[in-house]
């Protein structure tokens, strides 16, 4: 969504890392920014 692109220059420079906040259950979140109209789809994998 960068601003060069005609994007509103929203987003998470590239990566975003965990925290031991706890959140719906689970012991570590994330938060992440996302551009407007954007998605965001999220699959669980292996441990």
């Amino acid at each position: 969504d960068s601003e060069i692109y005609g994007g509103s220059n929203v987003g998470n420079l590239g990566g975003v890392e965990a925290e031991e906040i706890p959140w719906n259950g689970r012991s570590w979140s994330i938060a992440v920014r996302l551009p407007p109209l954007g998605a965001l789809i999220l699959k669980p994998g292996s441990v």
